[in-house]
């Protein structure tokens, strides 16, 4: 037999104790404070180290004042011990000061179970895959720790504790399936109520200078999309966010204050329409991402006048839509106040910019030879496009146009829809995304936030309203390539990703659209299981009367159908276990109990060994080998394929036979 150890707080659980801790806390440091966060890992790695040098270990009074300490902080960082963050700080630090005082058992025990909480509360600021992924494993750490702290005997592998574990977690999958597909489902899920989404877009309602070059540092996904069809091609794929009909000079806006004319410019759509799904992420404002130009509305959406895709409700949670548009296009039907919005000027116009469009429009050129005129400007002067513009402080068109002529999309947007109002054409600024990446782990496109872009629509009374992206006429590899981010030095011009980076970038590449169509599934078919869904899927198998109160039966009913699966499971291999080795066992009991010695009811097989070596010392030998085998086979974590041979080898060569009275 191994020998028997107390393992209750040896050095090495209380050193996975603390790794772990560290573990379920890391996730945490993008949500809570930074002192909130430093407080958490200096005390963190002071436990460690009493490891080490015991005397660092705090005493009861220094605890009190570290917990005292603790809550001020907190306080004095969200102004408030309620509400999500503030209680999350709260229970992390109440995790941190528990490890401080685990001296016995019982600590550790409360300390894990405190952990499992701080856990659960990573999911009201992240549901994604990778993050439930890596929360298992740190749960089935814990767990492990919980069933080390209960064995009495020397694992034979360090891995044994683990293993146990994910088999436990393993038979808990079905019955977590089964509640979760038939468990009554909430409107929204529970880190919904009255959380603000923490992901957002960053596109703004007002453009100024460096707003879109801000916004393309970020890598994160807008938006994807998959088409039903083949997808047009980059240069065609523009998503309309916003259009802005004003300006002060510096900025572009749409003014609340003067709603837009109804007057509902008509659509003709040439080409074939182009049907697509969206799955948006959060961002706390009330547009959505459509193909340039949408066709119609989806019922949990409206089209504005110019034609705009706009929820009913702010989108503060993943949402998805269907969509249908039309690339070939004509917008006509202008009127007179949207005339006269569209040329209005603001601030900061010039003689030189007067004299720029005067020399366009000489000899009564049409206002599509002054759009030309003005993107040959642009594609014939040293303009450079380049995510780090210089600052424009006093009058950001004049010092783009004819000072340093560097700038990102929103510069060009800007100054060209300036310089057609001055020409008499009206224009209007629009923002949005445009391209996108295909996912071909997932045969959909990602448009990201460095997807964003900013271009123009200028009236032509022949065509009506016609896109015009200036951007285009300085580096036309924006409309077909994907920007490469990285901020540069000022006035470096912006780089693309191209096709032939190499086999490990491509294979990063890869990687990460795996990852990424992991995670829209996930929140798919899993975060985005709605009532609704469910329902449907009942009606589907034909469980109709579940409206109707039989819900919680059926649920009932297939939880206790896989316990007993689980529990027969058991028993049956307990007894393919004990089976062959009991039966042994047995037969060797049965020919002692022939010569006179049987088993009493209350011998357990050591005193049943013990007794009878007392009476024939002659069997002893060959009694205790075989009961050793019997107690390593029975009672001990694995049996062995030599262990079992052995044993069976030993029983039937054991033939006692009754001593003579002469004897």
């Amino acid at each position: 037999m191994r020998p028997t150890v107390d393992q209750s707080l040896t050095p090495g659980l209380q050193l996975q104790l603390y790794l772990l801790t560290g573990l379920v806390l890391l996730p945490h440091v993008a949500h809570l404070p930074i002192a909130v966060s430093l407080f958490l890992f200096a005390a963190l790695a002071l436990r460690l180290m009493s490891l080490r040098l015991p005397r660092l270990q705090p005493g009861k009074w220094l605890l009190v004042a570290a917990t005292f300490a603790g809550v001020v902080l907190i306080y004095n960082q969200h102004q408030t011990l309620i509400g999500r963050d503030a209680g999350v700080s709260l229970l992390s630090v109440m995790l941190v000061l528990k490890t401080l005082e685990v001296r016995k058992r019982r600590d550790l025990i409360v300390t894990v179970f405190i952990a499992y909480f701080v856990i659960v509360t990573q999911f009201l600021f992240n549901q994604s895959f990778l993050l439930l992924a890596y929360l298992i494993a740190t749960l089935i750490g814990h767990t492990s720790l919980l069933m080390s702290i209960q064995r009495v005997s020397v694992p034979d592998s360090p891995f044994e504790i683990y293993r146990r574990t994910l088999r436990i977690t393993l038979q808990a999958m079905p019955i977590a399936l089964i509640l979760f597909v038939l468990f009554p489902r909430l409107t929204h899920p529970l880190w919904h109520f009255g959380i603000d989404a923490s992901a957002t877009t960053g596109l703004s309602d007002r453009v100024s200078p460096g707003t879109i070059s801000q916004l393309i540092q970020s890598s994160e996904v807008a938006f994807r999309v998959k088409f039903t069809q083949a997808a047009p091609a980059p240069e065609k794929r523009y998503w309309r966010a916003l259009v802005l009909w004003d300006t002060d000079g510096y900025s572009w806006f749409t003014d609340q204050d003067q709603p837009l004319d109804q007057h509902r410019t008509r659509l003709l759509a040439a080409g074939e329409a182009i049907n697509y799904r969206v799955f948006i992420e959060p961002h706390r404002k009330r547009w959505l991402y459509a193909l340039d130009l949408p066709l119609t509305a989806h019922s949990h959406a409206e089209l504005s006048p110019d034609f705009l895709l706009q929820a009913r409700e702010r989108v503060n949670r993943p949402l998805e839509y269907d969509g249908l548009s039309s690339t070939d296009y004509r917008l006509i039907g202008l009127s007179a106040a949207q005339r006269a919005r569209a040329l209005k000027l603001g601030d900061g116009v010039t003689q030189r910019q007067r004299d720029l469009v005067s020399s366009w429009k000489d000899n009564g050129q049409s206002s599509e030879s002054v759009v030309q005129q003005a993107l040959g400007y642009f594609h014939n002067n040293p303009f450079v496009y380049t995510l780090n513009p210089p600052t424009y402080r006093t009058n950001p068109v004049e010092e783009f146009l004819f000072d340093s002529r560097e700038g990102f999309c929103e510069h060009y947007a800007s100054a060209f829809t300036q310089l057609m109002r001055l020409a008499g054409i009206p224009a209007r600024m629009v923002v949005g995304f445009q391209g996108g990446e295909l996912n071909r782990m997932g045969d959909y496109y990602s448009v990201h936030n460095y997807d964003a872009h900013a271009w123009s629509e200028v009236w032509q009374e022949e065509r009506g309203w016609v896109r015009v992206d200036p951007t285009a006429a300085v580096a036309p590899e924006r409309v077909r390539s994907t920007i490469r981010t990285g901020v540069g030095s000022i006035g470096e011009p912006v780089r693309f990703l191209s096709q032939g980076d190499g086999f490990i970038a491509s294979a990063l590449r890869d990687l990460s659209m795996l990852a990424d169509a992991m995670e829209v599934n996930w929140e798919r078919w899993i975060l985005g299981y709605s009532r609704e869904q469910q329902f449907g899927l009942m009606q589907l198998f034909g469980f109709k009367f579940m409206r109707q109160g039989g819900w919680g039966l059926l649920i009932l009913s297939l939880v206790f159908a896989v316990l007993g699966l689980i529990t027969l499971n058991l028993m049956l291999q307990g007894r393919i276990k004990q089976g062959q080795t009991a039966r042994l066992y047995q037969q060797f009991c049965k020919r002692l109990a022939t010569i006179g010695l049987p088993r009493r009811v209350s011998e357990g097989p050591l005193d049943y060994s013990r007794r009878i070596c007392l009476e024939r010392p002659d069997l002893a030998p060959q009694i205790r080998e075989i009961t050793k085998l019997y107690i390593g086979l029975r009672y001990g974590p694995h049996q062995t394929r030599p262990q079992r041979q052995a044993l069976l080898e030993r029983v039937r060569r054991f033939r006692p036979r009754r001593l003579s009275r002469a004897g």
